[in-house]
Order: C-alpha cells, then sequence, then structure tokens
C-alpha cells in the first residue's frame, strides 16, 4: 500500500512539471537575395531570388511593386505581381523576361519592391527592395531632339517654319530615314516637313547632327489654341532615341485681340460700328487730315476688321442715306477727278458730296498678336479687296425737276442698296483694290496710333491722277509712290 501511494506522488509531480504546447506564430521575414542584380537584354531575362528567414509554416502570397524605365508588356514582362510560397519553403524566385528586340537603350532599369503582408515581415535593414540593371551594347544611334528655344511657340496663322536640331551619340554608317510624330496634326493639312513628301526626313551617313525643318501650314482660326508633340520615332534595328530628349512640345496659338481701345465713340445715329480718325502721310512728312470711318470687328471673337457704310433713314429725306463720311483709307482724296465739282462724280445716297462713298469691305485688316504679347502685334492683310464706287452726272444725280433730289427717289426705290439702281445718271463705276497691307499696332500704350501701309491697284485710269482744274494732286499732297506697278500709301488711324 506505502509503495503504491510513493508510485502516484512521483507521477503527479511529473505531470506537474511537464510544458504546455507553444501554439504561438512566428511570422517569417522576407528578403530578395541582393539588393541590386545585372543582366544583358541579350540574356532575355534573370531570376531574382527571394528568401524567408525560416520555412514558411503555411502558404504565403507576397506581393510585389514594379517599375522600369521599359515599357512593361513591350520590352519585359513580370508573370506575376505576387509570389507564392507553399509550407516548408523557404526560397524562391521572381523571374523577369527581357524582351531584347525591343530593347534600343543602352542602360535601363527595373525596380521591385516587396509589398507588406499580415503572414510575413519586412525588415527596412534588409533586402526589401531590388534593382535590376539591364544593359545592351547597341551599334544603332541614339537620336535626341533638340530645339533652339524653349518653349516652342507659333501662331499658325503666320504659317511660320520651325528649325529644329537631330543629334546622334554616334556617326551613322549609312543614311537612315527619320520618321516624326506630331501629336494629332495631320501632314500636309496642318504641317508638313520642308524638302519631304513624308513626316520624315533622310540623315546622311557619317553625321552626328542635322538641322531639319517644320513648315506650319496656315490656320486662318482667330483663338486657335493647341499643344502638340513633335517626337523623332524609333525604328527598330535602324536607330532609337533618347527617352527623354526625344520630343518637343510645340504651342500653336492665335489668341484673340483685345479691340476695346479702339472703341471709344460710337458710330452716328445707332450705326455699326464705332469711329475712327485717319490720315495720310503727306509729302512733307507731316499728317494730312482726319477723315472718319466706321469700324467694327468682322465676327464675335474675330482678329479682323470690317468697315461699314452705316446708312440710316434719314428724317429730311424720307430715305435710306449715309449717316456720316466714312471713307476707310480716304479713297475719294485719291481720285480727285470724281469728287463734285467735276462734272462726273462719285454717286450715292448722301446729301452732298462728303457722303458719296465707296462700298465697304469685311474681313479687311487681320491682328496678329506678338509670340508673348498681349495688346501689340502685326497688321496682316489676307487677301485682296475690291472697293467699288459708282460714277455718273452729278448734276443728274442731284436734279431736283421732280420736286426731290433724284437720289433720293432712287433710295427709296431699292431701299438704300445702289448696287441694284439702274438709274441714267449712273454710267459707270471705279473699282479700287486694297494689294497688300503691313502695320503695326501697340494697344498697350493708349496714345499711340496704328500704322499701315497700303499698296493699290485701280481700274480707273483717274487713279492718283492730279485734278489741275481743282487744285488738287495727290502724288503731290501725299507721299505716295509707284512700287511694282502698285500705288503706296502710309496711314495714321487712331480712335475718334
Amino acid at each position: 500500500m506505502r509503495r503504491s501511494i510513493i508510485l502516484l506522488t512521483a507521477l503527479l509531480a511529473a505531470a506537474a512539471c511537464r510544458q504546455a504546447e507553444d501554439t504561438r506564430y512566428f511570422a517569417p521575414a522576407v528578403q530578395f537575395g541582393s539588393d541590386r542584380y545585372a543582366v544583358s537584354a541579350g540574356d532575355g531575362g534573370l531570376d531574382i531570388d527571394l528568401h524567408l528567414s525560416r520555412p514558411a509554416s503555411q502558404a504565403l502570397h507576397i506581393g510585389l511593386n514594379v517599375s522600369s524605365s521599359l515599357e512593361e508588356g513591350v520590352q519585359y514582362r513580370v508573370a506575376s505581381r505576387s509570389v507564392d510560397i507553399a509550407p516548408g519553403q523557404q526560397d524562391a524566385t521572381v523571374h523577369v523576361d527581357l524582351l531584347d528586340d525591343e530593347i534600343w537603350v543602352e542602360s535601363a532599369w527595373i525596380d521591385l519592391l516587396l509589398k507588406p503582408g499580415e503572414r510575413y515581415t519586412l525588415d527596412p535593414e534588409k533586402n526589401c527592395s531590388t534593382r535590376v540593371d539591364v544593359s545592351k551594347a547597341i551599334s544603332i544611334p541614339i537620336f535626341r531632339l533638340v530645339a533652339p528655344e524653349a518653349p516652342v511657340v507659333t501662331n499658325p496663322y503666320l504659317a511660320e517654319t520651325l528649325r529644329f536640331q537631330l543629334e546622334a551619340d554616334r556617326a551613322t554608317s549609312a543614311d537612315l530615314e527619320v520618321v516624326l510624330g506630331f501629336g494629332d496634326l495631320e501632314l500636309g493639312k496642318d504641317y508638313r516637313i520642308a524638302g519631304s513628301e513624308t513626316a520624315g526626313f533622310i540623315y546622311p551617313a557619317g553625321a552626328r547632327s542635322r538641322t531639319f525643318e517644320v513648315e506650319i501650314l496656315k490656320k486662318d482660326q482667330s483663338g486657335y489654341d493647341r499643344e502638340a508633340l513633335l517626337s523623332v520615332l524609333p525604328q527598330k534595328g535602324s536607330y532609337s532615341v533618347d527617352p527623354d530628349e526625344a520630343s518637343v512640345p510645340v504651342h500653336l496659338y492665335d489668341p484673340v485681340v483685345d479691340f476695346s481701345p479702339l472703341w471709344r465713340t460710337a458710330a452716328t445715329n445707332g450705326g455699326q460700328g464705332y469711329q475712327l480718325r485717319q490720315a495720310i502721310l503727306g509729302a512733307d512728312g507731316a499728317w494730312v487730315g482726319n477723315t472718319t470711318a466706321d469700324i467694327w470687328v468682322s465676327s464675335e471673337g474675330s482678329n479682323y476688321l470690317r468697315n461699314f457704310r452705316n446708312m440710316y433713314d434719314h428724317p429730311s429725306f424720307s430715305c435710306r442715306a449715309n449717316a456720316s463720311v466714312s471713307q476707310l483709307f480716304r479713297l475719294p482724296d485719291l481720285i480727285p477727278n470724281y469728287v463734285y465739282p467735276n462734272a462726273t462724280a462719285i454717286l450715292d445716297y448722301g446729301n452732298d458730296q462728303n457722303h458719296r462713298e465707296f462700298s465697304p469691305a469685311d474681313s479687311l485688316m487681320r491682328f496678329v498678336l506678338d509670340k508673348g504679347e498681349s495688346r501689340k502685334g502685326g497688321i496682316y492683310l489676307e487677301r485682296p479687296r475690291t472697293f467699288v464706287a459708282f460714277i455718273g452726272s452729278y448734276a443728274d444725280w442731284q436734279d431736283k425737276s421732280s420736286g426731290e433730289n433724284a437720289w433720293v427717289k432712287d433710295s427709296r426705290a431699292h431701299g438704300g442698296d445702289i448696287f441694284a439702281s439702274t438709274h441714267p445718271a449712273i454710267t459707270g463705276q471705279v473699282r479700287v483694290t486694297l494689294e497688300r497691307l503691313q502695320g503695326r499696332f501697340d494697344f498697350t500704350d493708349l496714345t499711340q496710333p496704328i500704322f499701315v501701309t497700303a499698296w493699290f491697284s485701280s481700274d480707273s485710269d483717274q487713279f492718283m491722277k492730279a485734278d489741275p482744274d481743282h487744285g488738287k494732286d495727290p502724288a503731290g499732297t501725299y507721299a505716295v509712290s509707284e512700287e511694282d506697278g502698285l500705288w503706296k500709301v502710309e496711314y495714321k488711324i487712331w480712335p475718334r
């Protein structure tokens, strides 16, 4: 009995000293085998080692972040963004495929970064990230595109030619056909390459650089605003491009001009536009006269100006008549033989010769801001504009034998449209064509007028001819001259 009691006591004591089972989970630490790997593109790829600090006690999915200077899916591939670890496994690999035929740079990189997880740990002192340095021995040239200035800004209305430099890292052994892209701009519609029918040019053998020109094709669209990348497109097996210097942004910009400094005095009698004064450069160098012209924009948001005839219902004559003198470019001053008191004179609906006018013209002066400027620039003529005046017997046009002027009755009959008139007093027309125009404007200084030089032609042999009977001689009064068969006249224009 005593012996049994001793044995039981010993068994109980042994049981009391036995340790409990340890069920705690110790997460393994994960790291790359190295913080840097090197591989040649021609090797086709490599395996990147992954190590756990202890064998995995359960299945793990280790996430990866991948970035690169190469294009994924085209120049390299990583099969998965996670690595599967089976229970008991302590090592794994991440395979990176390199597509040698698509890689045309001598050096590139691929970075892999381990993502944090719940079942494993990352030690920031260990290799939580690694870089793969990719190299390739390239015998073809690598091109870089260089712009003469930055930023490159051009107004498509001016149809400027832009010059660029293409530079190579080595001399070429043969002529190469370089291919260009220009964003969504269309070849032949928006631009072309000087001396080429294609979107490219020939880069000569043995050269280290070549200048080429891009011709911006004219676009007359006020407010046009677009940016496009001019790029050298790599050609596999022929040449490559520096990924950081393969493109140049080009800003095509035709900003709308603020004409508000011109609009000070509205046209009289509720007519359209605003009144401007205009003088002609005199033969003695002084500015002569200040005849009015009624001017306004051609349309909302347009960079063009037009002039108006400015007719209204004249209360004294009960017909449509010219409200005021509005002779743009003062054309009657340049054809004095057709101005009263000559028997044959310009005829129009107005109560005296000063109100007899040439027809107006639309889309006349085209304003273009200088680069980087908001209120000053140049003035151009898009295409020739023709002004028409009707001529005939001044006496017959003023005839009052019926009780009122002939022109008054004619205006009533045709609603003020002299082009519809068949009155016998009208015996002909005079056409004066504005062939060229150039000038400058500066609205930053409201005291400065607009200066323009105009070149005219006319179908009348009386244009610029003197009227000795009445002492009027355009060539003697104004600084006019003939150039290439055209008459050159200089104007100063300012707000009334």
